[in-house]
């Protein structure tokens, strides 16, 4: 039986702390409010500045951080900022480009769809009702629903200069280049970075060691996300990595070894919520409650629920089970 891909030695620091990976790349641990406990910001140094990848949810423990690790390792917020790279839109990864953005000056990168699904995700004028509508619809009772949705509300504040990239584009890392791969499925323009030299990758959430990265159907995101993932994972076999650098969790080594967990993970979630419907139709949310924890905090449900909503749709693909239009969507296993 294979063994699980192990975590890597580096980046053992505490949260809220800096280390350097490799000559040139540091891992910042920014604390973040929520069970995921830190995101992992990547600060590149080169001789015209310096690269941020991912600079973190905006919450004071974090801005602390920054101010106090930053210094470490000689780089100044206010004047050494080159560019912030951000690999997707979701609020611990984006929500302190803007504050960044504002001291250094410097631009701020996503890939260009992406920066119109940031626009159209964190408008402020944007109410909940779409979302508590589309809870609703998805089976969940409105009384769940309404703190649900109310959860997401968290303000982000968007950098103004938003400079697009390409997939396929190759950028400047510091004093290297790597290149810009389009890895859909936790984002639909979630991106990652191959610095084919130094034998980086630069992985943001696609690749998670430990955990798997959330999955999901939302009301913002186009069909077949889970679709979209596996395939991306796929295409990432046989990249020659000697080091993953996720968002969340441990460094690792072995990115094959992970893509196929990630493979299996899928493969086994796909068939419990086949068996969870127990011959019989059910709404999403239903089959939600019967494959999540009881104790779930409205922020998690509604993450339970857009990932089975990602799963039942791939279920419905493969002929495994059929959508059945009504008031409330429901399901039946085939």
């Amino acid at each position: 039986m294979r063994h699980p891909v192990a975590p890597s030695s580096l980046g053992s620091q505490p949260i809220g702390e800096v280390a350097r990976i490799v000559d040139g790349v540091y891992q910042l641990k920014l604390p973040v409010p929520f069970p995921l406990k830190f995101i992992s910001s990547y600060l590149i140094s080169g001789s015209d500045g310096w690269t941020v990848i991912d600079p973190g949810f905006d919450y004071l423990p974090a801005r602390e951080a920054w101010e106090r690790e930053a210094i470490k390792i000689g780089l100044d917020p206010d004047s050494d900022i080159e560019k912030i790279v951000v690999t997707h839109l979701h609020p611990d990864h984006i929500g302190l480009a803007r504050w960044l953005e504002e001291r250094s000056g410097a631009p701020v990168l996503m890939l260009g769809e992406e920066i119109e699904n940031a626009r159209r995700v964190w408008d402020p004028a944007k109410g909940v009702e779409p979302f508590v509508e589309f809870l609703i619809r998805n089976g969940m009772d409105e009384e769940t629903a309404r703190p649900t949705a109310g959860s997401t509300s968290l303000g982000i504040r968007l950098p103004e200069r938003l400079i697009p990239l390409r997939d396929g584009e190759i950028l400047e890392l510091g004093d290297r280049e790597a290149r810009v791969i389009h890895t859909p499925g936790h984002s639909d323009f979630h991106f990652v970075m191959h610095d084919e030299e130094r034998r980086l990758l630069f992985a943001g959430d696609h690749v998670l060691l430990r955990i798997t990265p959330n999955i999901g159907l939302w009301t913002y995101t186009a069909p077949r996300p889970l679709e979209r993932y596996l395939n991306s994972l796929k295409s990432l076999r046989g990249l020659d990595m000697e080091l993953v650098l996720p968002g969340h969790g441990p460094l690792f080594h072995d990115l094959d070894g992970r893509i196929e967990e990630l493979l299996w993970h899928h493969a086994e979630r796909l068939d419990v919520m086949h068996a969870a419907f127990n011959g019989r139709e059910a709404s999403p949310f239903e089959i939600a409650r019967r494959v999540f924890s009881d104790d779930l905090s409205a922020h998690q449900l509604r993450f339970a629920l857009a990932e089975t909503l990602a799963h039942l749709e791939h279920l419905a693909d493969d002929d495994r089970a059929e959508r059945l239009e009504g008031e409330v969507v429901s399901y039946i296993a085939r």
